[in-house]
């Protein structure tokens, strides 16, 4: 469950070498789908068990998704994922293997990642992340990966960090801000000692 009475400030995150000792992959209870056009309701339902889009209907979900992706259905179908559960072929979570501006050139970006709250704690946020990282290397190959996110979400921060993604103190990327001070001064209160102190070190420009 997101925690929305933690401030909001915009983190940049940027992965510069991937750290494969955080790789995990599906158990047999799951399997790894690749987006296909009309699963657009299935995205939706899994931000809204996630708690993302906490005052949207999932019509107003579904037409985010639709203006903010669907003009390059191919590029979905190789970078849009969705982890499901075989026996009741629900979707338990989904991530984006996507790319955005940067000055004059475009980057990767690892977006929306989400599970539902119902799946929390089985590991199948690392799972996801290991399956966008690997789209990453063979799309991207070489090229840092950035997300963005904000301190609520302090849980995913550290399995970001676990990857080898590093939080930037002024870099970023299309419009986002970076509040790297200001953030870092809230995830000290949420997240454990250990956690933050790795955090904290491993922070690049």
């Amino acid at each position: 469950m997101i925690d929305r009475a933690i401030a909001y400030k915009s983190i940049i995150m940027r992965c510069d070498r991937i750290d494969k000792s955080a790789y995990a992959e599906p158990d047999s209870g799951v399997e790894i789908e690749f987006y296909k056009q009309g699963m657009e309701t299935g995205w939706a339902e899994v931000q809204k068990g996630a708690g993302e889009f906490a005052d949207c209907t999932e019509e107003e979900i579904v037409s985010y998704f639709t203006k903010r992706f669907g003009t390059a259905q191919q590029e979905l179908e190789r970078r849009c994922i969705f982890l499901k559960e075989k026996k009741t072929g629900a979707y338990i979570g989904t991530c984006i293997a996507w790319f955005e501006p940067k000055g004059e050139e475009i980057v990767p970006v690892l977006h929306w990642l989400a599970v539902k709250d119902a799946y929390a704690n089985h590991g199948y946020a690392r799972v996801l992340v290991t399956e966008v990282m690997n789209i990453f290397e063979k799309s991207n190959s070489g090229q840092k990966i950035y997300l963005h996110t904000q301190p609520c979400s302090y849980k995913a921060i550290k399995l970001y960090n676990d990857f080898g993604f590093c939080m930037t103190k002024t870099d970023t990327y299309g419009t986002a801000v970076n509040e790297y001070t200001e953030a870092m001064a809230i995830l000290e209160k949420y997240m454990t000692d250990e956690s933050y102190k790795k955090l904290l070190q491993t922070s690049v420009l």
